[in-house]
């Protein structure tokens, strides 16, 4: 999760994907590292859960408590769970109609295409669980109603059959990634040499 939100990083600085700084193009670049920090954040939470930090240790909802102690706080809360439930929508939208699959190479294997929607649909259950719980958060006013990676996991447990097949999705997801890693297609022939001028 890390090293894909340090890849999203770069490649928004960067413009590795080649987006162009239109307005267009600096949109979907700030997407990409709005995604960016997103994986950090699931990173951090992730390693919490591994190390025994348990599935709530209270940040998340300190965070949304000072947020709406602000002006207008609550509408930015209410942004950030928009946000999540437009990236839940994009997520499910991939998954659906298999869209990934233009960037991957004509050589990858026939099973990453179930994996990759697999593992997409289960990133757009999590992000819709977080999501939806910013938006309750800001039009109740109640930090309390916030969930962090850990909390929408735990969230799913009422219903185990869910929850088994949401774990197993954003595993396959973690493999949909090395897939994208070893076939992705790079369209952009000077990708390479922009991002050496880049770095002089």
């Amino acid at each position: 999760l890390a090293l894909y939100g340090a890849y999203r990083l770069y490649g928004a600085a960067l413009d590795s994907e080649n987006k162009g700084t239109g307005a267009k193009g600096v949109a979907v670049r700030i997407g990409y590292a709005a995604s960016g920090i997103a994986h950090f954040i699931l990173a951090w939470a992730a390693l919490r859960l591994a190390s025994g930090g348990g599935a709530e240790d209270g940040r998340e909802k300190e965070a949304a408590g000072m947020l709406l102690e602000l002006p207008l706080g609550g509408l930015l809360l209410g942004l950030v769970g928009a946000a999540s439930l437009a990236a839940a929508v994009q997520q499910a939208v991939k998954a659906w109609t298999t869209e990934f699959t233009k960037d991957l190479d004509a050589a990858a294997p026939a099973w990453a295409v179930p994996v990759g929607r697999a593992g997409l649909a289960a990133r757009a259950v999590v992000f819709a669980v977080i999501g939806a719980s910013l938006v309750r958060g800001a039009w109740f006013g109640a930090a309390r109603e916030v969930k962090g990676l850990g909390d929408a996991l735990s969230a799913l447990t009422d219903n185990p059959p869910l929850y088994l097949l949401v774990a197993a999705g954003l595993f396959l997801f973690g493999v949909h990634s090395f897939v994208e890693a070893r076939w992705r297609r790079l369209r952009d022939e000077d990708m390479i040499a922009r991002i050496m001028a880049a770095r002089r």
